[in-house]
């Protein structure tokens, strides 16, 4: 049943989203990345490494804060996403430009290149967190999805990646803080949840941190 119900609600999510007119699109993904740079300076304690994602065309743009980020904290590591079979592998973020910086017929970055689903994903060459590179304490992850509520609960594509990513994490005795990244139209009373789903901690939409 929890499956089905998931599967309506990303199904509802993704309706919603293709008729956001990109202008408003636009205008909310730069109200978020302030969010998330005021979330940011806020911490009582910076995080020990920043963990974000290429976002897809219908998710929230973050680039921007990627940008402000790298230019405010410039020793704070920030790592990317590759999917490796069946898991998130991240790599240091090290060229400081994103997937679409460069004109089209500029040679392409070596640093990145078409992952899993057609999404651009860090080289492999790059330092690897958790093995070139340590995670640290506290690290901060940014996470997208479908489908959130205000209790912490997150609807995915339904691959789980992110669930087993963070619940590894979380069994080391890291303390991870995760954050989810959404429009408030992607936002539903409450997400019904299985043991395998992994709680967020704080939800940044366009309105502010929830």
């Amino acid at each position: 049943m929890d499956t089905f119900r998931k599967q309506n609600l990303r199904k509802g999510a993704k309706e919603r989203l293709n008729t956001l007119p990109e202008e408003f699109k636009r205008r909310a993904s730069l109200s978020i990345c302030q969010h998330l740079l005021h979330y940011l300076q806020s911490l009582p304690t910076p995080p020990s490494s920043l963990l974000g994602y290429i976002p897809q065309a219908e998710e929230p743009d973050t680039k921007p804060f990627y940008r402000e980020v790298a230019s405010s904290f410039p020793t704070l590591p920030i790592g990317f996403p590759r999917v490796e079979e069946k898991d998130l592998a991240f790599y240091l973020w090290m060229s400081k430009t994103l997937p679409g910086d460069a004109p089209v017929e500029s040679p392409p970055d070596p640093a990145w290149e078409i992952g899993s689903f057609g999404i651009p994903s860090p080289s492999p060459s790059l330092p690897q967190f958790g093995k070139d590179i340590p995670w640290g304490d506290s690290p901060l992850v940014l996470v997208p999805g479908r489908v959130f509520d205000r209790q912490g609960g997150r609807i995915g594509r339904g691959k789980g990646y992110y669930d087993r990513f963070l619940r590894a994490l979380r069994q080391k005795g890291i303390a991870v803080r995760a954050v989810g990244i959404c429009f408030t139209i992607q936002l539903v009373e409450e997400v019904p949840r299985t043991e395998s789903d992994e709680p967020i901690d704080h939800l940044i939409t366009e309105e502010g941190v929830l």
